[in-house]
């Protein structure tokens, strides 16, 4: 059994961040109660099920896969990794990360191997050749670099892999626009260009390549919501106090000082200390009334780009599909414009031939997902016209399928489930701000600075997840939930441990 709890603890969100910090805090001795807007946990980490499929919004590859990496030894200690038969979950490491179309009929394989994957490179852009290697180079030194994520963890040998961490990474800070400039091959600087911004670093491409290489971000078999459901069974068991379909309202603060929080349905719960998993946004101007606003938070609010929200098709195909590409991101011609504005020569097409647990027997799910940062158009929608916006719905899940059609064959005929979610539905169920589905986008003024925790003139609070780490990510949300947990044992003057109890 965990220590006797001495001090209780309100974790506002139950996605991963949520899950984590609630779990690393029950080990070590505290009590801790979950306050979660939806009814299950997650967060955007979720999946949903529709006629006998599950529909999996978020896990595509997981950084932590590999055993003996850092990442790995987080989801094992939160039990995100083990079923809860006791079975491990199996990993599925793909031969390809994703088929990209290109405006001029070509392909691009992104092989996870990344020889091959320069192979490809090198039979589009041939006279590339010195640059292609450059960047190839790189991806092998991303590969083979140390991620460290255990901060309780202290030696030389760990400031050294931090220092060469840091090294690696400032060369892939670049814009991709910028770096796609640096090759002569049209195909080339176009595949730098097709599913993620310009302004993006070149690391929001080129960490999850290298780790590709390495088998060190495979994609976990029973998707987003059985990870979740893994890290919640532990947390039950150590005992934590649960509360799915609580909205908070309000962080309540007495002279400068966090006591706990109170929610929509007017109950007060006390606390030693308040922890906002939530949406960053949301957290500082409504839990907290703009009480409390540092200005490096004001500035990244004003001025950070976000990643974008989705309008995310979600197709049931009574068919086997073992042939198509699992991941591809096909040329769209025409382009799809949809009813937000927003114009779209591409989008990201999963199809998930390679997990049978989403789908009934000898069915398939596919999923299709459209960025768009025009959040506000769904909710005013909703708002004005609930049945047009159901008829938008409806169009745009027509145009999907045709396209697919076109692109694969075999697919209007055995539709057997559609779905589609917007913006607004993102909104909704989690709270996250203008629908964003990782906060603060990776660029290279985001990802050089460090955006605080903790506010100046509020004791006892603190904010984790993906707000609070620009480039967000499912291993950073797991890695803060640690991290305040070691911040709290080291306050309180306890010995942190990651190990759970017997």
């Amino acid at each position: 059994m965990a220590k006797e709890p001495t001090k209780h603890v309100v974790v506002i969100g139950a996605g991963i961040a949520g899950l984590s910090a609630a779990s690393y805090l029950l080990r070590n001795g505290y009590a801790v109660t979950v306050v979660e807007q939806h009814d299950k946990p997650g967060g955007l980490c979720t999946s949903w099920k529709r006629k006998g499929y599950t529909i999996d919004y978020c896990v595509h590859w997981l950084v932590g896969t590999k055993p003996e990496t850092e990442f790995h030894q987080i989801w094992e200690e939160l039990g995100a990794l083990t079923n809860g038969d006791g079975s491990p979950v199996p990993i599925v490491n793909a031969e390809t990360f994703s088929t990209i179309g290109l405006s001029d009929g070509e392909t691009i394989e992104m092989h996870s191997d990344i020889e091959k994957f320069r192979a490809e490179l090198l039979r589009l852009g041939p006279e590339d050749e010195k640059q292609i290697d450059r960047f190839c180079k790189s991806l092998h030194n991303l590969a083979t670099m140390t991620m460290p994520a255990l901060s309780d963890e202290k030696s030389l040998g760990r400031s050294l892999a931090n220092l060469l961490q840091m090294r690696h990474i400032m060369g892939h800070l670049i814009p991709l626009e910028e770096y796609g400039k640096r090759f002569s091959s049209p195909r080339i600087r176009e595949f730098f260009n097709v599913s993620i911004p310009g302004d993006w670093s070149l690391a929001s491409l080129t960490l999850g390549l290298a780790q590709q290489h390495i088998k060190g971000a495979g994609y976990p078999v029973g998707g987003s919501l059985n990870l979740v459901r893994n890290m919640e069974r532990v947390i039950k068991r150590l005992g934590a106090d649960l509360r799915y379909g609580n909205t908070v309202t309000k962080i309540n603060v007495v002279d400068g000082v966090a006591v706990g929080i109170t929610t929509e349905q007017g109950e007060t719960i006390a606390a030693d200390y308040v922890i906002s998993a939530a949406d960053g946004h949301q957290t500082l101007h409504n839990f907290l009334g703009g009480t409390f606003m540092p200005q490096p938070l004001q500035h990244a609010y004003e001025t950070y780009p976000l990643f974008p929200s989705t309008v995310f098709v979600a197709l049931g195909l009574d068919r086997d599909c073992s042939a198509l590409p699992h991941a591809s991101t096909p040329y769209l011609d025409p382009p799809l414009e949809l009813a937000d504005g927003s114009v779209h020569t591409h989008f990201s097409v999963t199809v998930y031939n390679y997990d049978d647990t989403l789908a009934p027997k000898g069915k398939t799910l596919v999923t299709v997902l459209f960025n768009t940062w025009n959040s506000g158009y769904w909710d005013d929608l909703v708002q004005t016209d609930r049945k047009q916006y159901e008829l938008t719905k409806d169009g745009i899940a027509k145009q999907v399928i045709g396209y697919l059609e076109k692109m694969f064959g075999g697919i209007k005929e055995h539709i057997d489930m559609v779905d589609v979610s917007t913006p607004h539905s993102v909104i909704r169920y989690t709270g996250n701000w203008k629908g964003s589905y990782e906060g603060f986008a990776p660029t290279r003024k985001t990802l050089s600075k460090t955006l605080p925790k903790t506010l100046k003139g509020l004791e006892n609070f603190s904010m984790i997840g993906q707000w609070t780490a620009p480039g967000g990510g499912l291993p950073t949300a797991a890695k803060d939930g640690r991290d305040i947990a070691i911040k709290l044992c080291k306050l309180d003057k306890r010995q942190f441990t990651g190990t759970l109890p017997q």
